[in-house]
């Protein structure tokens, strides 16, 4: 990933090098600027080569006229290039800009977002793909216009304050993950939302919706489910091929579950080998998933195994002040784990790594589509398995066909009778116009969808955005790039049009993907039920980790939570978990979760928060 800056009409000096050197975090191969002072226009990029053609890129591109900064990548180059070879995904940016004008976002496809300055026409643009897989944060006064892959370093300038945007902190704090699209964690920051562009022209700023996933008007049964079947392993094979054009050496983060499997095997369909990671333990039983993956090495001996021992790997078991701050307030508990993961891959060569991210979004329906379609045994079979059923009928089918403002009142009556707030927030706090939002949004939020609409909702919301930016951020600290052919144009449209049937079963979970595979993977990775397993690294970080009790009394510097949180209550609470832990846990079995949830949201809230003060 580049981290690319644009800066226009600064109203204030700006420090234009602290800012681009705050990028260097996202890449270091080549670093470069432009500026332009009779148009007050500055861009800039910290450059990581990440296909073969981007090494012979400078970091800021000037051609037919137009200057750009970008990040990503170029897929189905073919009709762009026209015959041509030696053609860099810079120059193709630029003549679909020349060809199209904005609508440029329709037809390109891949992962990127670019700043463009076109001087002929006194035009900046800023746009990005339309699944959200690269994304800008930007800030707009009506004079200003600031622009950086990340949301930190727009901190620096001296016209963007560090306040907080308050419904995205009650969102945060109540672990509802429903946060506002475009919103970030600080009130005067937003992030472009995938398939969007900014607009300047003449002072003013515009931003306009160019480019959506298609979604067909209505679900149709395949003629052939092996056609379907073929389809899906054709468009997966080109995403792959797609992702492999890289600079660097590839590699796999691979579990015992259906998505990396599925990634492995279609890496393997276009190369001889792969090396594949993954973590092992002794220490969490849950997690070690050695049983399933031998299973699949057996009927696949061309991957050679790396296993990386991660017994004592758990959450806060980094020393997170040596690693940057993050845009956003959420650290995964999984993320020791990946680091050593990502550690022992950098140490083997590899600069590139695949996973199966995005397998549980796309593989999956809801009765509402079923009902829709009139595929009514399903409906009928579901409902009679939830209790009361009634319930689950009002819910499912009735209330997502009300008219608005029955919804609306019914979504009212929920945030009246919500009572799982975390019980240490202060009761001043819990009748704040936000909190109320944050509730009636959540409740929204849950009303069945398609999977279009899911995916959609996903790739714009700011607390799902900004934990795939965290992610990001901390594969580039390692100096590796990460990849899933499973989030891609081509085959999110596939499976979001998908007829509801072929994602129904009332025994298996993403019934799809297994059948796909049925002539591919062994039964026991097939047939596995796949549990949420980084539950017991969340319980052993809050449980013994030392780090928890420091993040507490961190609180006392953050005057900003003083009236939000009781910190005596919230001491209470993970003392009581604290001390369940070293007497009553067991492996295999949910403990205090709901509890561990929101106490871990509430810790790590509170050590970023500490951070963002001294940067």
């Amino acid at each position: 990933m580049s981290g690319i800056l644009g800066i226009w009409n600064s109203q204030k000096p700006t420090p234009w090098q602290r800012m681009l050197d705050d990028l260097t975090v996202f890449g270091q191969d080549g670093r470069g600027d432009w500026h332009d002072t009779s148009v007050g226009l500055s861009l800039g990029r910290a450059q990581f080569f990440n296909t073969p053609e981007s090494s012979h890129e400078v970091p800021v591109i000037e051609y037919e006229g137009c200057v750009l900064v970008w990040d990503g990548r170029i897929d189905e180059r073919e009709p762009l290039l026209t015959g041509r070879s030696n053609v860099t995904d810079a120059q193709l940016i630029i003549e679909s800009y020349r060809r199209w004008g904005i609508e440029c976002l329709r037809h390109l496809i891949g992962e990127f977002v670019f700043i463009l300055w076109d001087a002929s026409n006194d035009l900046l643009f800023v746009g990005c793909d339309v699944v959200g897989a690269r994304t800008i944060a930007y800030h707009w006064d009506g004079q200003t216009l600031l622009l950086s892959s990340r949301v930190l370093t727009l901190l620096l300038h001296p016209q963007v304050s560090k306040e907080l945007d308050q419904l995205y902190l009650a969102h945060t704090i109540c672990n509802f993950w429903t946060h506002p699209p475009e919103s970030t964690a600080f009130d005067s920051i937003k992030r472009l939302l995938p398939g969007h562009a900014l607009i300047l022209k003449s002072g003013e700023l515009q931003k306009r919706k160019v480019a959506e996933l298609h979604v067909a008007e209505r679900y149709q049964l395949p003629k052939s489910l092996e056609d379907y079947y073929e389809k899906f392993w054709y468009i997966l094979n080109q995403s792959t091929k797609d992702r492999l054009r890289s600079y660097r050496s590839p590699c796999v983060m691979l579990s015992g579950g259906l998505d990396s499997t599925t990634v492995t095997i279609s890496l393997l369909n276009q190369l001889p080998s792969v090396d594949a990671f993954s973590a092992v333990t002794e220490v969490h039983p849950e997690f070690d998933e050695r049983k399933p993956i031998q299973s699949f090495l057996q009927r696949y001996p061309q991957v050679n195994w790396h296993e990386v021992n991660c017994d004592d790997a758990w959450a806060f078991s980094e020393p997170w002040e040596r690693l940057p701050i993050t845009d956003d307030p959420y650290i995964n508990p999984t993320s020791s784990m990946n680091f050593r993961l990502m550690e022992q891959m950098q140490k083997s060569g590899c600069g590139l790594y695949f996973d199966g991210e995005w397998g549980d979004e796309l593989f999956y329906t809801t009765l509402l589509d079923l009902a829709k379609t009139g595929t009514w045994q399903p409906v009928w079979d579901s409902l009679k398995n939830q209790k009361p059923w009634y319930s689950s009928l009002w819910r499912e089918l009735f209330v997502p066909n009300l008219p608005k403002y029955l919804q609306n009142k019914w979504f009212a009556r929920c945030r009246r009778k919500y009572g799982s707030l975390p019980t240490w927030l202060t009761p001043s706090y819990r009748n704040t116009p936000e909190i109320k939002t944050a509730i009636q949004q959540y409740f929204e939020s849950t009303l069945p969808a398609s999977p279009g609409q899911i995916v959609a909702l996903l790739t714009q919301s700011g607390g799902y955005v900004g934990l795939r930016q965290v992610a990001r951020l901390f594969s580039y600290v390692h100096q590796m790039e990460y990849t899933s052919p499973l989030q891609d144009k081509r085959l999110m449209e596939f499976t979001i049009n998908l007829h509801p049937s072929l994602q129904n079963d009332s025994e298996h979970y993403k019934i799809f993907l297994r059948k796909v595979n049925k002539n591919y993977l062994p039964a026991d990775v097939l047939w596995r039920p796949k549990e949420n397993y980084y539950d017991p690294l969340k319980y052993n970080g809050l449980g013994k980790s030392e780090y928890a009790l420091t993040m507490m009394d961190k609180f006392h510097k953050s005057s900003i939570f003083s009236n939000i949180i009781d910190i005596d209550f919230l001491k209470n609470k993970l003392y009581f978990f604290r001390e369940e832990f070293n007497q009553n846990y067991s492996h295999w079995q949910s403990f205090h979760n709901d509890l561990a949830n929101k106490l871990y949201k509430t810790l790590v809230l509170i050590d970023w928060h500490e951070r963002i003060q001294a940067y």
